[in-house]
């Protein structure tokens, strides 16, 4: 029985998350850095689109055929020599269009990576997407106006947070797939602590309704398993914290781990940040650019995934369910480094763009 606090807190979060694309309109159409009004109409068209899709999705059962499609399944393989892992563009071409996996408090920044591909935003004149450049609301903007005006190299997957889906729809995404992954402990903290620290064109607080972040064991017991079931599951609202999805188990961990080692043409680490900027640039080409190495929505001011959170306030707790996903994303990640010859000495010419 989840605890009636827990499950008001996960409808706030729904709330707030509705509140800020719908809010997102309003910093948009301040904007002086896209002024074009053809995206601007964009913008609200597919805005309100999703909002009326979603009291559609609400009624809709969650079968198996809900997400069914008829594209044709495309896989890349990363498997074989250097010779025969052929070229950056050649690798790039058969994943395109790329599918954005972004699993909460596993990296927003991999936008810049993504923009920064030659050929998956050909034209852009944006080399970074931030608060700078896009407004507080910037994520929401880039992904339902920008996106889809400059971005045919990617799927503008809008909710960002989507899951993957059943098995007719991952066959669909597979090896198309990229995204990064985060010690889940960690991420865990990162979700626990960032509660009300969400895009700034948002009020939190009214959109929380003032309710009481529940002690974090409550809250971690509720969000365990939520890479797995966002990896597996039919969630097509975008809301990995779901009060009433069913826990998840150890097969769902099993079929999510699997995924991520045959469905992914990228898979990156949150907390090996640079060396995955890095990677991706190895493996699908292109130059790094600085602001691929910024924290562009940290946590708290002048915290990122390279400094952890104080263990001690899981006081023993554990998601050793997402754990199975990690340790598949950690096998994929190390043998694609070795793979891939990247190294400190052989991403110098990446690393020299960082800011200090």
């Amino acid at each position: 029985m989840i605890p009636e606090h827990v499950a008001q807190l996960a409808s706030a979060q729904k709330r707030m998350y509705a509140c800020c694309h719908l809010q997102a309109t309003i910093s948009y159409s301040r904007s002086r850095t896209v002024s074009s009004r053809t995206m601007s109409v964009a913008f609200k068209t597919t805005l309100t689109l999703w909002l009326l899709a979603l009291h559609c999705v609400l009624d809709a059962a969650h079968s198996d055929d809900i997400w069914a499609t008829q594209l044709l399944q495309r896989k890349l393989v990363l498997t074989g020599t250097e010779t025969e892992l052929g070229l950056p563009e050649e690798r790039r071409n058969a994943a395109e269009p790329l599918w954005w996996f972004h699993c909460p408090k596993c990296g927003t920044s991999f936008v810049n990576s993504l923009i920064n591909l030659p050929g998956v935003c050909p034209g852009l004149a944006l080399h970074r997407v931030d608060s700078t450049t896009l407004g507080p609301c910037f994520a929401p903007i880039f992904l339902t106006d920008v996106c889809p005006a400059w971005c045919s190299g990617m799927e503008c997957v809008f909710p960002p947070h989507q899951a993957l889906g059943n098995y007719t729809d991952y066959a669909a995404k597979k090896g198309r797939l990229v995204g990064l992954f985060r010690d889940p402990d960690q991420r865990l903290l990162s979700v626990y602590h960032s509660w009300g620290n969400g895009p700034g064109c948002v009020d939190w607080s009214a959109a929380a309704n003032n309710i009481t972040l529940p002690p974090f064991l409550e809250y971690a017991e509720l969000e365990k398993g939520g890479m797995t079931y966002q990896l597996t599951q039919v969630d097509p609202l975008g809301f990995p914290l779901e009060a009433r999805r069913r826990p998840m188990t150890t097969e769902d961990a099993k079929e999510a781990s699997r995924r991520v080692r045959e469905g992914f043409a990228f898979v990156g680490l949150t907390e090996e940040w640079d060396m995955s900027v890095c990677l991706f640039h190895k493996m699908f080409g292109g130059h790094c650019h600085a602001a691929e190495f910024e924290d562009i929505r940290p946590t708290s001011p002048g915290k990122n995934a390279s400094v952890d959170y104080d263990t001690s306030e899981l006081m023993g707790f554990h998601d050793d369910i997402d754990e199975v996903v990690y340790s598949a994303a950690l096998d994929v990640f190390k043998a694609n480094i070795a793979l891939y010859n990247v190294s400190q000495d052989s991403c110098q010419s990446c690393f020299s763009v960082r800011g200090s």
